[in-house]
């Protein structure tokens, strides 16, 4: 008969230390009501997995950004390479035509110092 009680305060021991070991699990994951001015793990995680997609959202925003202005700055850039061979053209013209009224005047001039000089 003396066992029994001896075993029932083991018992209430070894639940007691139980209910200890599930009180600092308890607080360590939800929250502490004697300190609530710390946070929670669980807190902390959800914090943690919050940001990261904050950081995904902007991460992704800034590769779309990125892409659209290399778009935008390769379209601007073949426009300016289509100007710059079209000036091209226009500026070989030009020269041919300066050319073609050089040697006309040049005619010209021999023309009129030849007819002078009869």
């Amino acid at each position: 008969m003396e066992n029994k009680p001896v075993q029932a305060q083991e018992c209430y021991e070894h639940h007691m230390l139980l209910k200890g070991q599930l009180d600092r699990i308890n607080r360590f994951l939800f929250n502490d009501p004697d300190h609530p001015d710390d946070l929670a793990i669980t807190t902390k995680v959800n914090l943690m997995f919050n940001v990261l997609l904050e950081i995904k959202r902007w991460a992704i925003g800034a590769v779309f950004t990125f892409a659209g202005c290399l778009i935008f700055l390769g379209s601007h850039f073949t426009k300016m390479d289509n100007l710059a061979i079209k000036l091209d053209e226009h500026i070989k013209q030009t020269d041919n035509r300066i050319i073609s009224i050089d040697k006309r005047v040049t005619n010209l001039e021999n023309y009129i110092y030849k007819k002078n000089m009869r």
